[in-house]
């Protein structure tokens, strides 16, 4: 069972002519799981209210407080609302979740966003339906708070996705978001260990961050607690309290950092060495090499520039740790020039060729062949579905990704 608090913010501005409060507080305890228990409802105004309404909040059993503003009414209690949400939360650690109810979602937005860098889980209500669903990524989740009867009309992400008609893209981002919001994190981080290991890569903390994020799309470590409650402050302290939670080991050698399953055999350093190698491409016993760098170095030719490129000389399956960024340009051209169902990587080649015909993509074959590489082995290209051809599309995230690079 888990505690949640309530927070109804309103100014007298916004009761209606005839003294309504905007939603009835008789259901804000209906918008709780059958997991979840009030423990906390407050209203927090800007100058007492009429007899009715005041009555009214007090039957609900909600505690009253009102705050001094100034001449910027909506900034004084958004910034007299934030400081009781702060010291609320000094006075009540074990609080999981806010369910923040306003009849302006503006003001609740920054609340919002100063509880879920806390850690806390945030659920927004308001009684404008297209204005929730504007700010919807801003929080866990939005519902409708209104004076319409006794039924509760919920605005969930368990059916926005039936509701929502918009293009295919956000349709298709907003179901990803739908389905990634119910899985746990920590579930999804053993599932992402076990998948490279059993593929025999090494898992890194470069890359298993990015792939937490394909997973779920807005995970932030700084949004979860840690088994001792605390507030995790990087994806680091994620990773060291899942391995307290005993779900993974962390192997730290230089300025790598391995992630190994639990009871698997950390590998020695001179393994690690061997593994670089493979990495980099290197092979002690190729004929090739004579041996003498100078000489290597002499006999090299250069590389020349590709004619043409196909998709045998790509390798769209793999993940390279070592591999750059490829440029926000060149990903944004990218982005521009898939169509929204995804194309195949022979049709982005044949794309690509065109653009460099009509000039409008000023890149080399060879400068081209690196970049959209680079774009696979950062995984900012993802399957589209399982069917063959595969088709790919740019990662919804891809600018996070490249700054988290």
């Amino acid at each position: 069972m888990s505690d949640t608090a309530i927070f109804i913010l309103l100014s007298t501005k916004d009761l209606g002519a005839n003294g309504h409060l905007p939603g009835d507080t008789r259901q804000l305890r209906q918008h709780l799981d059958n997991q979840e228990r009030a423990v906390h409802l407050e209203t927090v105004l800007d100058a007492p209210l009429g007899d009715k309404p005041t009555s009214l909040l007090l039957n609900s059993g909600s505690i009253l407080t009102i705050l001094p503003t100034g001449s910027d009414l909506s900034a004084s209690l958004v910034g007299g609302f934030m400081a009781r949400l702060h010291e609320f939360i000094c006075s009540y650690p074990n609080i999981g979740r806010f369910v923040l109810a306003g009849a302006d979602v503006d003001r609740l937005l920054a609340p919002a966003q100063f509880l879920q860098k806390a850690g806390y889980a945030v659920t927004i209500l308001g009684p404008d339906r297209s204005r929730l669903d504007a700010v919807r990524h801003s929080c866990d989740d939005t519902e409708v708070w209104s004076n319409r009867g006794g039924a509760r009309d919920r605005d969930s992400r368990d059916n926005r996705d039936n509701r929502d008609n918009r293009d295919n893209r956000d349709s298709r981002s907003d179901s990803k978001e739908d389905k990634s919001s119910q899985l746990d994190p920590y579930d999804v981080l053993v599932e992402e260990v076990t998948k490279g290991r059993n593929k025999g890569q090494r898992v890194l903390l470069t890359s298993l961050k990015q792939r937490m994020r394909r997973r779920l799309r807005r995970f932030d470590e700084t949004r979860l607690k840690d088994l001792d409650g605390k507030p995790m402050k990087k994806f680091k302290d994620f990773i060291e309290d899942a391995v307290k939670r005993e779900l993974i080991q962390l192997v730290e050698r230089g300025n790598r950092s391995q992630v190994l399953l639990p009871g698997e055999e950390i590998p020695s350093e001179e393994e690690d060495d061997r593994d670089d190698d493979k990495d980099n491409g290197s092979d002690e016993g190729d004929s090739n090499s004579s041996g003498d760098p100078l000489l290597d170095t002499v006999d090299t030719p250069e590389e020349t520039e590709p004619q043409t490129l196909s998709e045998k000389d790509f390798d769209v399956g793999s993940i390279n740790e070592d591999a750059d960024a490829p440029s926000k340009d060149f990903v944004i051209f990218l982005e521009n020039s898939i169509s929204e169902d995804g194309m195949t990587l022979a049709d982005i080649l044949t794309t690509l060729s065109e653009a460099q015909e009509k000039g409008d993509l000023q890149l080399g074959n060879r400068e081209l062949k690196t970049q959209l590489q680079n774009a696979f082995y950062n995984e900012l290209l993802e399957p589209v579905s399982k069917e063959s051809p595969t088709k790919y599309l740019v990662v919804d995230d891809w600018r996070d990704i490249i700054e988290f690079l």
